[in-house]
């Protein structure tokens, strides 16, 4: 019964994925056309993420996004006048990210990388092919025959260290795999000027999947000399990942950041 079940769901997600492909680019209340999940392109997901980005996005020189998805927060930094560098493993995915760049005319000067980024170099399985695709075998209850593979970078070999007085910021939203990311970015870590860290972490994990390594991403961030704030209202410092808090800030303590986003 579990393997008809598992069918039934790769076979609706690949329904999915295709129509997604198939559809035009919708207008968002930002200035720019996409297409993507109807909550992204009306503005009502993660509207506090979405504040913050931009007041991020102000005062950096370069916007490094892992895990790009079909593209919103890159649409954004274009739309701002940030150069951007993108990875988005997914092949379809990716394709949509393109789509979208291309559809506002942003394409030019921004680089789109289709990896996953890990801490070392290799070929793994991504499990998924939309919004919660992961390499870790059964986050979001993403079936196993639901898979394929794709290369997996180091972000120091594919990322550029920020030039003197160049202020990178980077999103990463990599379902549950972000400390195998930030392993392979030591150089970006100890970079200066320190670079701006948005990063989704899950507490828990997702679906059948825990995320083991949790904490130790927090201890992490702490080691290179970064504090974490919690991306809630006033923009509460942690230690470590709260319950129900998807989404955490890591910057240096010289770096100052207005808590009055909301």
């Amino acid at each position: 019964m579990a393997s008809i079940i598992d069918k039934f769901r790769a076979w609706n997600r690949r329904r999915i994925a295709h129509y997604r492909l198939g559809r035009a680019p919708r207008a968002t209340p930002f200035g720019f056309v996409m297409n993507g999940a109807d909550r992204v392109v009306s503005g009502e997901f993660e509207p506090l993420e979405i504040a913050l980005l931009q007041t991020l996005l102000a005062r950096s020189d370069r916007f490094i996004n892992v895990g790009a998805n079909t593209g919103f927060y890159c649409l954004l930094a274009c739309k701002m006048g940030v150069p951007v560098v993108a990875l988005e493993p997914v092949p379809q995915t990716a394709t949509i990210l393109l789509q979208n760049l291309v559809a506002n005319g942003f394409e030019r000067g921004t680089t789109v990388l289709p990896v996953a980024a890990g801490d070392v170099a290799s070929a793994m399985r991504i499990y998924g092919v939309g919004t919660g695709a992961s390499l870790l075998k059964g986050w979001a209850n993403n079936p196993e025959s639901l898979s394929q593979l794709i290369s997996v970078v180091r972000l120091d070999d594919v990322v550029a260290s920020p030039a003197v007085n160049e202020q990178l910021l980077v999103l990463m939203d990599v379902e549950g795999f972000e400390h195998f990311a930030l392993l392979g970015a030591t150089n970006l870590l100890n970079a200066r000027p320190s670079p701006i860290w948005m990063i989704e972490i899950a507490p828990s994990g997702a679906g059948q999947a825990v995320s083991a390594q949790t904490q130790q991403t927090f201890d992490l961030m702490a080691r290179h000399g970064y504090i974490s704030r919690s991306v809630t209202p006033g923009l509460p410092l942690t230690a470590g990942p709260i319950a129900g808090v998807a989404n955490y800030l890591f910057h240096v303590p010289s770096f100052e950041v207005s808590t009055s986003v909301s």
